[in-house]
């Protein structure tokens, strides 16, 4: 990072300023992914997690049941978390080039900013879901933050290479199953389709009193949140960090670009990232959930790389939609949605949790996917609703609000005075 000059002012202390001008399309394209990720989030909330590798483990998978999951999948399974993780990628450059123009060192804002973001994240886990993104998105975005400012090329790279490593080391257990003693085999079957008595633990747990679903994920968070960042998480997120970098710095997040360019993400993305994800569903099904293959082995390729291509796709056709204008209104409320991301993410929590856990309406592990799907329109329509009325009438979301005035150790204006826009 470029040091002033003697002649120039030393960077001031940080402090929020003005407002950076909004970017619309960046907003609906996130207001977009938030509502995606939903679906598959709901799994988790509703059902034992195992279900997110295996459907088969526990209720129906026959008839309509086996198409929400089949439909579901191919459409959201990691292609909204691979728009959302590039955007904070995205969003750490625009955070920090916003400082920089105000004289501001960006550095200790920014990790300022992540370990506030880190502190939310531990407390969603522990008092309200297991299922938190949000330590994940600190971590990582405070490993990648240092690579900010190198080439979009160099960028792209390192991100497809860490997106690699973990398609490595799911590959490399698979690989090694032979090799391994029978009990540590079952152990890794076990891992993937638990038989019902495990199952039945953890629907029991998700029907004890609050207090004690409290003190069973503190106690669990250290082990569970290291599996998640070193092994499943980590390797993913920061390197799909690394390419909205990238696609920052290209201006593919801006509907910039030509119309030509949008149009080849959309076409190419979907026609071919969409095949290739039916396809792996359908040899999943072949060999019968079989762990070695369908997870450990190379179905569980299929969609991990092909969601890169559905969710290009998916983001060329957003862009192509502002450039053209396309569906105003809608983008509008998408844009509502994502300016209150933070917000909207906890309120999918809190009110699924109320839905599900037993201190609240108890359904976990007891509903149908078509059950399930209704709450998830119910939940999209009143946030679609809900997010245009609050911003007509506060500057933020309520958490965007607090976690803002954390990061500047200030209280921001909260209420828009009268008349004021949207910005």
């Amino acid at each position: 990072m470029p040091q002033p000059s003697p002649e120039s002012p030393a960077p001031r202390q940080a402090r929020p300023g003005p407002r950076a001008p909004r970017i619309q399309v960046i907003d609906a394209l996130r207001g977009f992914a938030l509502l995606g990720i939903l679906p598959m989030n709901m799994i988790s909330f509703a059902n034992p997690d195992w279900i997110l590798f295996n459907p088969t483990v526990h209720g129906s998978f026959e008839g309509v049941e086996k198409w929400i999951w089949v439909v579901s999948h191919v459409l959201a399974d990691q292609k909204f978390m691979t728009i959302f993780s590039p955007l904070y990628g995205a969003g750490i450059l625009l955070f920090t080039a916003n400082l920089e123009k105000r004289g501001m060192r960006p550095t200790g804002v920014f990790l300022r900013r992540s370990l506030w973001l880190l502190a939310f994240g531990l407390l969603h886990y522990g008092l309200l879901w297991d299922g938190d993104i949000l330590m994940l998105y600190a971590l990582s975005g405070m490993a990648v933050y240092w690579l900010r400012n190198r080439s979009a090329v160099f960028l792209a790279m390192a991100g497809l290479a860490m997106i690699a490593v973990h398609a490595v080391l799911i590959m490399s257990a698979g690989l090694a199953m032979p090799f391994m003693p029978e009990s540590e085999v079952a152990a890794m079957y076990a891992d993937y389709a638990p038989p019902a008595d495990v199952i039945n633990a953890d629907i029991a747990l998700r029907q004890e009193p609050y207090p004690v679903q409290v003190r069973h994920r503190f106690a669990a968070a250290p082990e569970e949140a290291a599996i998640l960042f070193l092994v499943w998480g980590f390797w993913r997120a920061a390197g799909l960090m690394l390419i909205g970098m990238a696609a920052w710095k290209l201006q593919l997040f801006t509907a910039e670009r030509s119309d030509r360019i949008y149009i080849g993400m959309a076409t190419v993305g979907l026609l071919v990232g969409l095949p290739i994800v039916s396809f792996g569903v359908w040899d999943r099904i072949r060999v019968g959930w079989d762990a070695a293959y369908a997870f450990y082995g190379g179905g569980y390729q299929y969609n991990y790389w092909a969601s890169i291509l559905v969710s290009a796709g998916y983001i060329g056709a957003v862009m192509l939609a502002e450039r053209r204008n396309w569906l105003p209104g809608l983008r509008r409320r998408l844009a509502a949605v994502g300016r209150m991301a933070f917000t909207n993410y906890i309120m999918h929590t809190v009110i699924c949790v109320v839905i599900f856990q037993g201190f609240g309406g108890g359904l976990y592990g007891t509903t149908s996917r078509l059950e399930q799907t209704v709450f998830i329109l119910g939940v999209w329509v009143l946030q679609i609703i809900l997010s245009p009325w609050w911003l007509n009438r506060f500057r933020y979301g309520p958490l965007e609000w607090l976690w803002r005035s954390l990061t500047y150790g200030r209280m921001e204006p909260f209420r828009r005075s009268t008349g004021e826009a949207q910005g």
